[in-house]
């Protein structure tokens, strides 16, 4: 008989909703996993698992102080080896592969149907990643955005320049700074303007304010 790879194999859950915390834990015990904690904050769960082994991790991605994306790079830091599998709302490809990036093993819509998140959890296990391919290949809709989606718009080193630009930093400044060209920092701006669809410095700093993106940036 093949044996189940899931069965008994012990997770934690990382989300700032109790209710849905409370739901995927049924869920997850269904299908045989042993939930052994669940954590409202990332940074916590990265004080558990310093002493702590587990065999799989479930986290929110938008979460306050430590974001799931910052939770996954931290997680690798400390050379956690835990599969972290991400089960969100955001659907953006662009957050899903930044998610990829910084170690997360799997991604999920919280609309997940239990039979994917099983097939999900396998891949996870077994050292494979794992992403329902609709999601990434998903037109970009028309949605109010918020500050988390707006940050994850931007690639790492965009993110680093803009911060600079909302210190109203000068090209060559930024250039020093970051040791880069100052064309680079040229190239950068523009597609940090079309990214964000403002055309101009006044529009980033309205959009900035709106969205305390200084505030977001920084975390």
């Amino acid at each position: 008989m093949k044996k189940d790879i899931i069965k008994n194999k012990r997770a934690i859950i990382i989300d700032d909703h109790k209710l849905f915390t409370s739901g995927l834990s049924g869920i997850l015990d269904e299908i045989g996993l042993k939930v052994i904690a669940t954590f409202s904050n990332a940074k916590n769960a990265i004080t558990y698992l310093k002493n702590q082994e587990v065999d799989i991790i479930f986290s929110d991605i938008n979460m306050p102080e430590m974001d799931g994306i910052q939770f996954c790079n931290t997680a690798r830091s400390l050379e956690i080896t835990a599969p972290i599998i991400m089960l969100s709302m955001y659907e953006d490809p662009n957050i899903i592969k930044e998610a990829f990036r910084n170690n997360a093993k799997g991604y999920l819509s919280k609309n997940t149907e239990i039979e994917e998140m099983k097939k999900a959890i396998k891949f996870c296990l077994a050292g494979k990643k794992y992403v329902n391919k609709k999601l990434l290949k998903k037109e970009r809709e028309i949605v109010s955005e918020d500050k988390f989606n707006l940050k994850y718009k931007l690639s790492t080193r965009e993110r680093e320049i803009l911060l600079h630009m909302l210190k109203d930093k000068k090209n060559a400044v930024i250039a020093d700074s970051l040791c880069i060209s100052r064309r680079t920092v040229e190239t950068h701006r523009k597609n940090i303007l079309v990214k964000l669809d403002v055309k101009t410095n006044i529009g980033l700093a309205q959009l900035a304010l709106k969205y305390k993106l200084s505030e977001t940036l920084s975390q």
